[in-house]
């Protein structure tokens, strides 16, 4: 991702000159008045938008399909008629801070499959709102407190505590649709890529690895396939772009599938993935075990699915010793095995990471694949006395203070 700060005039210019715009609203009675607590604002995404109105005594919610030049004078603070309401929100700053996201990539729980920028804009000082907690009873669903009612609206959750965006006023994402990465498909030794938008000449897509570099021009097809006679390397990175500027771009910091949740990659590699992973040793993603272990080592090893769980992800063979000779597992006890494993990482990690296990035939024997998915977030050893853990090279090490809350992800948020 990249960030940088935007002029409000220039970004309200970029929602004016849109058609129509996705709104959402937060909403509460001040003095008569119907004024903004929150809102986001989604640009040239062309989906079916649903049209809701929870109204309530001193709260509301609305979520309409305006005009671009409305919801720009909402963003500046200009009164204006939505849902047969006059709402307003704060006079805001003179600049919005913004990230650019490549496509797939889950940012504040929210996950488009083009890349977008998103721009937040924070509240004026002073001027953030406190609910009452008090019953919400209207035309909307009811709800204990505006907290909960905003929850639900927004994010779709009935939980209590509150995942708003405390210090911001507004949130608006821009959908790029000139150039996207649609379909990553990677094999043994080839990874195949399917591209579409409205804007593809001029684009080239390169795939890059510590020490080498493929390049290609799309095409008329839009489709490109780069072959990889040694498999997929770690920290391949592959990138989407034109002239002077990136348009997609995916990131592979292990040569299997653990820990890439991006649907728009499939891994066509049934077994050979083992053959990778183990080929390249144990490293920051990849860890081996003879067994499932007991005791003392079982400890150990969880502690290495939580420091994968809070990084990038990372596979933990079963069946493979530390020096990458094949023991294999009971072939006969898959079930029991499988179901231990999964058994064992839900009762100790916090929160459950959500692993994948699967057997595999490496050199005629069956090993299980351990794939613990990125968390986007701490997962913690022990819901009693939690432990924080990282990955650094092959091992596993205790998290600092420091580490524990620069890294700290609060609860997340989703858009639309």
């Amino acid at each position: 991702m990249e960030s940088g700060m935007t002029n409000l005039g220039d970004l309200t210019d970029i929602i004016a000159t849109s058609a129509t715009v996705d709104v959402r609203l937060a909403l509460y009675l001040d003095k008569d008045a119907w004024k903004i607590s929150y809102g986001e604002i989604l640009v040239d995404v062309d989906e079916p938008v649903r049209e809701r109105t929870w109204t309530y005594r001193e709260d509301a919610f609305i979520e309409r399909r305006l005009s671009g030049t409305l919801a720009a004078d909402l963003v500046r603070g200009t009164p204006q008629q939505v849902a047969e309401m006059t709402v307003a929100a704060a006079s805001v700053q003179d600049s919005g801070s913004f990230q650019r996201i490549a496509g797939q990539v889950n940012y504040n729980n929210a996950v488009l499959p083009w890349p977008r920028t998103e721009w937040s804009i924070s509240s004026p000082a002073g001027q953030r709102p406190n609910r009452p907690r008090r019953v919400l009873v209207g035309d909307g669903p009811c709800f204990l407190n505006a907290e909960a009612a905003f929850n639900a609206f927004f994010y779709a959750t009935a939980a209590e505590s509150s995942p708003r965006p405390t210090h911001l006023l507004w949130r608006i994402v821009q959908a790029d649709r000139r150039a996207w990465i649609h379909q990553v498909a990677i094999a043994a030794d080839s990874l195949t890529v399917r591209i579409k938008g409205t804007e593809l000449a001029g684009s080239r897509l390169e795939l890059s690895t510590p020490d080498s570099q493929q390049a290609r021009t799309v095409g008329s097809t839009a489709r490109i396939r780069f072959r990889l006679p040694h498999g997929l390397a770690p920290a391949t990175l592959l990138m989407l772009r034109t002239d002077d500027d990136w348009r997609d771009f995916r990131y592979f910091p292990a040569p299997g599938p653990a820990g890439n949740t991006d649907r728009s990659v499939t891994w066509e590699l049934p077994g050979a993935d083992a053959s990778v992973l183990i080929a390249g040793g144990e490293s920051q993603y990849v860890e081996f075990k003879e067994q499932i272990p007991e005791n003392e080592h079982r400890r150990k090893m969880l502690k290495t699915v939580a420091a994968f769980a809070s990084g990038d992800g990372g596979t933990i063979l079963i069946g493979v010793a530390d020096d990458a000779r094949i023991a294999g597992v009971d072939a006969t006890k898959l079930d029991d095995l499988m179901l231990q494993l999964h058994n064992m990482i839900r009762s100790t990690i916090e929160p459950d990471p959500g692993v994948i296990v699967r057997p595999v035939q490496v050199e005629g024997k069956t090993v299980l694949l351990v794939e613990v998915p990125a968390g986007g977030g701490w997962h913690v050893y022990s819901r009693e006395k939690p432990e924080f853990y990282l990955r650094r090279g092959a091992n596993t090490v205790p998290a600092r203070l420091p580490e524990i809350t620069s890294r700290y992800v609060p609860q997340p948020t989703a858009l639309f």
